[in-house]
């Protein structure tokens, strides 16, 4: 498979230049979207649920009798603010990993639980984060009343700055305007999803900073590790850049970066318009993303093959942009069910100026595979 710097570079096709409306494609569409929503939700999940059991960079420990647990404070942060400021938040200016917080009042097992529903559950957990700061209420002896006016919320605490859509204090003051509107409205694939996209739409204990074009994205060693093969092996002991506070990164734009910060974080379910799709796949495949090879392929799908329902004029130009899309980054589906519905309307893509346009090795392959239907069929 092809990757970035490999090979011909992908089509420069934007989003945006194709797509049509259809019955067809209001019935397949929210089918397809809901599927795509439930395995990329699923995987980010496992990601970080895996992250939790690895315990890789972590950089809290609790200690629940005598057992200890090592944990992540971006992601607590991000999942559970109250817990983090009631637990750590007073402390964490001197607090080290090798310094265990206790936690009273509570079973290492219902400890074990409720961190595994941090890092893995896919709805709101404030039920279990109130619950687990009832115990510690009780322990110290206060009602929920004194404790919400002897310390202050999470949302007014400098250190827990979360709100949803802020934009990065480095990023807005920036001269460009590579990142829009557009980017904070793309859809997270859960609410684990939403809670982590806000670390990186507004930074909190970021520990590690990325440069692109010059432009720098701060972010988590936990959370790139946990969902990029590419930055696992990069952030361990391998690589030089794993002793480092900052990585520059070559071959892809900051806008791309951008978009794949997005889908780390909040596995983001679209691209923004204007962006090269097939760029997107090609970056995917080499960070090693395969739930944002599995975006990129939806909307290539949904807005340049229209699902694949009956022809019309836009929508033959635009199969055969995404013909030369899936063969360039080696994506064998998306490529053979381009050839089967070019195959079954080749009398529509004979006379196009776009087919005569096309690869010639490409051509061959659609005349080859027609050659063999007309055979079938005698």
């Amino acid at each position: 498979m092809a990757r970035c710097g490999e090979g011909s570079a992908a089509p420069m096709v934007l989003l945006g230049s194709a797509g049509v409306c259809s019955k067809g494609l209001q019935r397949k569409g929210p089918c397809e979207r809901r599927r795509l929503k439930a395995k990329v939700s699923e995987q980010l999940s496992q990601d970080l649920l895996r992250l939790l059991r690895e315990e890789f960079h972590t950089d809290v420990t609790f200690s629940v009798g005598y057992t200890l647990f090592k944990a992540h404070k971006a992601v607590l942060l991000a999942r559970v603010p109250d817990f983090y400021f009631h637990t750590i938040g007073q402390t964490s200016n001197s607090l080290t990993n090798q310094e265990p917080i206790a936690v009273e009042n509570v079973e290492a097992l219902e400890f074990r639980t409720f961190l595994q529903i941090i890092y893995s559950s896919n709805r709101n957990i404030k039920n279990y984060e109130e619950e687990i700061l009832r115990k510690k209420i009780m322990e110290i002896g206060i009602s929920q009343k004194q404790l919400d006016v002897s310390f202050p919320k999470c949302e007014n605490s400098s250190d827990c700055s979360l709100q949803k859509h802020e934009i990065p204090e480095d990023i807005s003051d920036r001269d460009d305007d590579f990142i829009s509107n557009d980017n904070y409205d793309l859809e997270p694939a859960s609410e684990l999803g939403e809670d982590l996209l806000k670390l990186y739409v507004k930074p909190c204990c970021p520990d590690i900073d990325i440069f692109v074009d010059g432009k720098r994205f701060k972010a988590h060693r936990a959370i790139l590790s946990a969902r990029s093969s590419y930055f696992a092996a990069m952030l361990s002991g391998c690589w030089a850049e794993s002793s480092q506070e900052c990585v520059n990164l070559q071959g892809i734009s900051h806008v791309e970066l951008n978009v794949m910060m997005h889908f780390i974080y909040g596995g983001t379910l679209d691209i923004p318009d204007k962006t090269n799709v097939g760029q997107i796949l090609n970056m995917a495949d080499m960070y090693g993303l395969e739930g944002l090879k599995e975006v990129a392929i939806y909307i290539l799908r949904r807005d340049y093959c229209n699902f694949f329902q009956k022809p019309v004029p836009r929508t033959l130009t635009s199969i055969l942009e995404c013909l030369i899309i899936a063969h360039s980054v080696g994506v064998e589906s998306l490529f053979a069910d381009c050839m089967k519905w070019i195959v079954k309307h080749f009398a529509r893509f004979w006379s196009e100026r776009s087919f005569a346009n096309i690869p010639p090795e490409i051509q061959k392959s659609c005349l080859n595979m027609l050659i063999q239907s007309l055979v079938s069929i005698t």
